[in-house]
């Protein structure tokens, strides 16, 4: 195996690796060959000595994403870059599954990836955490309007108004975990730390580095990615209590 192909080889398996996608592989006369799956999508991947990568299968979205692997490798570019497929596809998969998703949601997310793309983390970070305050606070909109009793939701306006998301967020806490009722029963009051705050504080603490000059910025790629790759099943948790809470008042 060449220099050239052992590298071309191992950064366009690395990509195939992280995203997960099944694979199998096989050597070829003057080629290495991985036939890569995801989903009802097959492509094939042929590596030669001479470090040209080929693709063979229908178009697709694996193929399109391979094929934006493929041109980073070839020209030399950071193939960290290129982002993890399914984060790619997040503002597509959230107006499929979401119909009734808030467009700026899915705007935010949209230039999130274009900041991700660019190397820009920061700009990424803010973006991310925008999204997030957007759906924690039509979430806790909804739950408000859904409090039964008069008095209590004038208290609860009274102690969320004009605040921070962080204090904001810790009071719709305190009163969600009085309330009587929420979907599924009790198993959602002891999920809402991992469902959803683990999440949003992640998402809030890094728009604050990001948008705090006098705070030194310390963001992980890996990290942000990371998290970036939860934020589609965090913003569906969010949905189905938004949902709930449309349909139930809540009770004390």
């Amino acid at each position: 195996m060449s220099e050239i192909m052992q590298s071309n080889y191992f950064q366009i398996k690395s990509y195939i690796e992280r995203n997960g996608f099944p694979f199998s592989e096989t050597d070829e006369q003057n080629c290495k060959r991985m036939d890569v799956q995801h989903g009802k999508s097959k492509c094939v991947v042929k590596v030669y000595n001479t470090g040209t990568i080929l693709l063979q299968g229908a178009e697709s979205k694996l193929k399109e994403a391979l094929d934006q692997a493929k041109n980073a490798i070839e020209n030399e570019e950071d193939i960290g870059e290129v982002l993890p497929f399914e984060i790619e596809r997040f503002p597509q998969l959230l107006r499929e599954r979401i119909p009734d998703v808030d467009p700026i949601i899915v705007r935010f997310m949209e230039e999130a990836i274009i900041a991700a793309k660019a190397g820009a983390n920061l700009g990424c970070a803010f973006l991310l955490g925008g999204a997030s305050e957007k759906a924690i606070l039509t979430l806790i909109d909804v739950y408000t309007k859904a409090i039964s009793e008069d008095k209590m939701r004038e208290q609860f306006v009274a102690r969320t108004s004009g605040r921070f998301i962080s204090r904001i967020f810790d009071e719709f806490k305190r009163s969600w975990k009085s309330s009587l009722n929420k979907p599924n029963g009790h198993v959602w009051s002891n999920d809402l730390e991992i469902k959803i705050e683990n999440i949003f504080q992640f998402c809030r603490i890094c728009r604050n580095e990001a948008g705090h000059p006098h705070l030194p910025p310390n963001l992980d790629k890996g990290v942000l990615l990371a998290n970036m790759g939860q934020f589609l099943k965090y913003v569906e948790d969010l949905h189905e209590l938004i949902r709930y809470y449309q349909q139930n008042k809540v009770q004390f």
